[in-house]
């Protein structure tokens, strides 16, 4: 198994927007509206996305997302993989498991 420790895909740059001028950025609502499904949902979508950046996950084939809060793993998604700058491209293809909320 690699482990890698990139940059968050829905964090840095915007955040530090947000720290500096207490505006919301776009990679916040798209995290906020992905943690309605559940934060390792959320994650899940992230780290995928983090994954594909550094060239461990390829876009052509399906992959799945493992994610969850502050507490362990809680979430599993079948994902169309996609690069951060092209996230709209990500297709969550199944959930596979999720806390009820």
């Amino acid at each position: 198994m690699k482990i890698i420790t990139p940059a968050h895909a829905f964090g840095t740059l915007g955040r530090a927007v947000n720290r500096k001028f207490n505006t919301i950025q776009v990679d916040e609502i798209i995290a906020n509206v992905l943690r309605l499904f559940g934060q390792g949902v959320k994650v899940a979508c992230e780290v995928t996305c983090m994954a594909t950046d550094a060239g461990y996950i390829r876009t052509d084939e399906d992959a799945i997302g493992i994610g969850g809060s502050g507490g362990g793993s809680d979430s599993a998604i079948v994902v169309k993989p996609t690069n951060t700058h092209t996230f709209f491209d990500l297709k969550n293809r199944e959930i596979v498991c999720k806390p009820r909320l």
